[in-house]
């Protein structure tokens, strides 16, 4: 595809609907530039409560590693109000993780799969080739392909109508770009995404399970009351595991902005080496690119390295947005610390955690994985959801058959007992809501 133009589309309401005041202005803006899409909230986003993975910086690097990817950003504002949904396009299979076939259980004859995949089996990869790639391509994904994230950015006060309008004209230029498919693989289940998750429905998306993360709420005074709260089984567990990492030999330090970029390449180094246990397609080359630009962009990015003889055997990055503190790689060097060293909870959960309780933060964002060991130490369980639409009106009951199995079968495979047996969630009651298209006017109903 081309390059993207800047597309406006301005709304605007004479009054009110409810006081008689004067209400701004709607300037929509769809498939654009990052410039253009972050022109003028630049300083808003990085107040926002949203993932540093759909911010500027992150987008930039993912522009400049992705090179098959065209950037097809939206915004829509209002006065102070802000929704930012970051897209890149795709005119044909490449990264698994944003190819839309990966969310009907397809995948590559090849044998790369995508992060956390849930096989199908052989009948459901012939369906999908059956429909062919130009049923897919050029895709659309919404979100952060290297971020995992395909979340609304609000900034400003949530406003649903103003999310919805954004979706409803995103799904139109699309259709007019000629663009056969749009993916949401990565919807957490946070409100802010009810609004998206119901118009893209509204609009003949199929919305599917697609797995669960783990995050804890912060509601401890400082690290003692939060291990006071386990019960004694579990202290005692998070004692050993101290002990283990003592008796390893290793060293574990902080290091801060700056003080990352020489080990950059390291770090990317050791999240591919755990990554080749979990599958995914981010490449070393990619975990580098992004690391750097969030050190280039002054982020609040910190890692912990754990040092055996003066040599980086492992690492943990995390990113503090505003009152969040978020784990984004870890990585292991085995072959130096063996597959039982006892050190990946003090490195991965430990001391992220007291450093994010001593600085009064709200939540810890430890991403899935360890599910049971994360649960038995307080966290707790977000699902996450996938939307996928195609231009093909007539293909649409097929589409979602086969996305229904795939995300039934990752509900049995990934889901906590809550999340299999349906258990509303804030995006889902969300969904709910909005499911019917609201009024035109949108601010009292």
């Amino acid at each position: 595809m081309t390059a993207p133009a800047d597309t406006r589309t301005q709304t605007s309401t004479a009054s009110g609907c409810c006081d008689g005041a004067a209400r701004p202005a709607t300037d929509i803006r769809i498939g654009i530039s990052l410039a253009a899409a972050t022109s003028g909230i630049s300083h808003a986003l990085r107040e926002a409560d949203a993932w540093p993975y759909l911010l500027p910086a992150w987008l930039a690097a993912t522009e400049r590693s992705l090179a098959e990817a065209e950037p097809w950003h939206s915004v829509a504002l209002r006065g102070a109000d802000a929704v930012l949904i970051p897209g890149f396009v795709f005119d044909g299979p490449g990264l698994v993780d944003a190819d839309p076939r990966t969310y009907l259980g397809w995948e590559p004859r090849s044998g790369q799969a995508a992060c956390c995949s849930v096989s199908t089996g052989a009948g459901t990869q012939d369906l999908v080739e059956a429909l062919g790639t130009d049923m897919f391509f050029p895709a659309l994904v919404l979100g952060s392909p290297l971020g995992y994230r395909s979340d609304a950015v609000v900034v400003g006060e949530q406003n649903a109508e103003l999310t919805m309008a954004l979706v409803d004209q995103l799904v139109e230029k699309a259709k007019a770009d000629g663009i056969r498919s749009i993916v949401a693989p990565w919807v957490t289940d946070r409100p802010v995404n009810g609004p998206l998750l119901a118009s893209l429905h509204n609009n003949g998306a199929t919305v599917s399970f697609g797995g669960q993360e783990n995050f804890l709420p912060l509601e401890h005074s400082s690290y003692e009351d939060y291990l006071a709260s386990l019960t004694s089984r579990r202290r005692q567990r998070v004692k050993q595991d101290e002990g283990k990492a003592v008796a390893s030999g290793v060293r574990i330090a902080r290091l801060d902005g700056e003080g990352l970029r020489p080990l950059t390449n390291r770090i990317a180094e050791l999240t591919i080496m755990n990554r080749q246990k979990y599958d995914g397609s981010e490449s070393a080359e990619h975990i580098s690119e992004l690391l750097t630009a969030l050190v280039d962009d002054g982020a609040d990015v910190r890692a912990y390295v754990a040092y055996l003889n003066d040599t980086v055997v492992a690492s943990t990055v995390t990113i503090r947005q505003g009152k969040r503190l978020m784990l984004k790689w870890a990585g292991f060097d085995y072959a130096a610390l063996g597959e039982r060293s006892g050190l990946y909870f003090p490195l991965v959960l430990d001391r992220p955690l007291q450093d994010a309780l001593a600085e009064g933060l709200e939540s810890v964002e430890t991403g899935p994985g360890a599910d049971e060991a994360k649960r038995l130490r307080g966290y707790q369980p977000r699902s996450i959801y996938t939307a996928v639409w195609v231009a093909d009106v007539s293909a649409r009951e097929q589409v979602a058959a086969l996305q229904g199995v795939y995300g039934g079968a990752r509900r049995a495979a990934l889901a906590t007992e809550a999340a299999a047996a349906d258990e509303p969630s804030a995006a889902a009651r969300a969904l709910g809501r909005f499911r019917k298209k609201p009024a035109a006017d949108g601010c009292c109903g």
